[in-house]
């Protein structure tokens, strides 16, 4: 009796495990005593072929990141503990396949940094296709009200774009503003600013673009992105100490920029900011140097915890394509989509092309993690 009453308090435990404790845990740490060892070989051998219990987090149990547990992720953990393989790493699942999203937005040449305003009306890409001013411009595509059809992509124009490359276009909420990127344009601070430009209705064009300031220009920034409701600019910079830093708007004027803490900026190479309407999920790239030996961006995610952004979680591999690359992560409002920039992968139409991943369920019975870091068992139809 006491036996049984014993294994309820673990079995307990194990379902409320406090956030803290549960932050400890690590890849490959099958069996939840915060090192990865044998004992986690022998933990998922039980697992898969005697019956034993499951991983204490089913991702932490899952080395390769393929969103399965099999025998691959025994031979994966030997090979790391006895024959200097691969260091393990956490991958959030639940994301369906990615779709390549076509011609009009793809094309031959390369295309990425896709951004929509909220109601899916008109949307901003970056694109060195047939008709640009310079290496890359910024473009736009509205969706016709009846059909409901993308139109061919627009040039954004001279206002915007240069004569060299003009990158990372974020579109405003109503559709009516561009952030982006330039190189030492005249009464900017040297190098790369952030600017904004604003859609003249009747002159039907984006106009002189204006700079963001001092606060956010003052150091070398990178891949703007505002919040929908334009109160909030998260940027990349080499500000110190480097990462991702995020800034609000006091009157007309964007205030002194927060950086994001370490569990976000772990390499202080991390951009590509994107985040939920609700201000609690985080998506970004962070770069892999040694990645195919040649350095490659994979996408993050990151949940905000109420005091700080926690622990973060790569996305699995069907997000970041093995030696092709992901980056220019934008999230859908809710949360339920998530478009990004990919190199040269199966399905792909150019030189680099924009593709789209949607939430799906998880396995009913799966363990995950989320924002809260708890242990939590799906019914399947829940996320």
């Amino acid at each position: 009796m006491r036996r049984i009453i014993f294994l309820l308090v673990i079995v307990f435990l194990l379902w409320w495990i406090d956030p803290a404790w549960a932050a400890a845990y690590q890849a490959g740490d099958a069996n939840g005593d915060s090192v990865v060892d044998i004992g986690d070989v022998v933990y998922e051998i039980n697992y898969l072929f005697r019956s034993g219990p499951s991983p204490v987090f089913y991702e932490c149990g899952d080395p390769t990141g393929d969103c399965v547990i099999n025998v691959g992720d025994v031979v994966y953990l030997i090979n790391y503990l006895f024959k200097a393989g691969t260091t393990p790493q956490i991958v959030e699942c639940g994301w369906s396949e990615p779709v390549n999203l076509g011609s009009p937005i793809n094309s031959t040449r390369g295309d990425g940094s896709i951004s929509f305003s909220f109601n899916f009306k008109k949307l901003v890409l970056v694109s060195d296709r047939t008709g640009t001013h310079g290496d890359e411009d910024i473009w736009y595509i509205v969706r016709d009200s009846v059909s409901q059809a993308w139109s061919q992509p627009i040039n954004c124009g001279n206002n915007i774009n240069t004569d060299i490359r003009d990158p990372y276009p974020c579109i405003s909420g109503d559709g009516n503003k561009i952030y982006f990127l330039s190189w030492n344009r005249p009464g900017g601070y040297g190098g790369w600013d952030i600017w904004v430009s604003s859609w003249d209705s009747s002159a039907g064009i984006w106009g002189v673009p204006e700079n963001l300031g001092a606060n956010i220009n003052s150091g070398g920034v990178w891949t703007p992105f505002v919040t929908l409701d334009d109160t909030k600019l998260y940027f990349s910079s080499t500000r110190y100490p480097g990462g991702i830093f995020v800034s609000e708007r006091s009157g007309g004027d964007w205030g002194v920029p927060v950086w994001l803490g370490p569990n976000v900026n772990m390499y202080f190479n991390e951009e590509d900011p994107s985040v939920t309407v609700d201000n609690q999920t985080l998506y970004f790239v962070r770069w892999d140097l040694e990645d195919c030996g040649e350095g490659l961006p994979h996408i993050w995610v990151s949940y905000w915890t109420g005091t700080e952004w926690g622990p973060s979680y790569m996305l699995p591999s069907g997000i970041n394509y093995p030696c092709a690359g992901a980056s220019d992560p934008w999230i859908t409002p809710d949360g339920s989509k998530l478009y990004f920039s990919a190199g040269i992968r199966p399905g792909d139409m150019g030189l680099g092309d924009i593709w789209m991943s949607e939430r799906i369920p998880v396995e009913k019975g799966k363990r995950f993690i989320n924002r809260d870091q708890k242990v939590i068992i799906s019914s399947g139809t829940d996320r």
